[in-house]
C-alpha cells in the first residue's frame, strides 16, 4: 500500500501538470461525494464538490495546492479513488 506522502506527492504532480482540457475526479463510495478539479488558464484551480446524498454542488477556487490537499483530507479522509479525465 502506498504511503500517504507518496500519494500526496503524486496528486501534487498530477495537479501541477494538468492541461486546461483535463481534470481529476476524486470520489468515495463511503461518503458518496465526488470532487472534480480543473485548472483554468489563469493557473488557478476550480473545484466542484458534489454530494450524491443532497444532490448539491459547491464550487471553490484555489491557487495553493496545499489548500486542495487539506480540503481532500477533510472531505474524504484516506479512502478515495482518483482518476484523470
Amino acid at each position: 500500500m502506498p504511503s500517504t506522502v507518496s500519494i500526496r506527492k503524486k496528486l501534487s504532480h498530477d495537479l501541477l501538470n494538468l492541461d486546461i482540457d483535463e481534470g481529476l475526479r476524486i470520489e468515495s463510495t463511503k461518503n458518496r461525494k465526488k470532487l472534480f478539479i480543473n485548472k483554468r488558464t489563469s493557473r488557478c484551480f476550480i473545484l466542484q464538490i458534489y454530494s450524491e446524498i443532497t444532490n448539491v454542488s459547491e464550487f471553490k477556487f484555489y491557487r495553493d495546492i496545499n489548500h486542495i490537499h487539506t480540503l481532500i483530507d477533510n472531505i474524504f479522509g484516506k479512502e478515495y479513488y482518483i482518476s484523470l479525465y
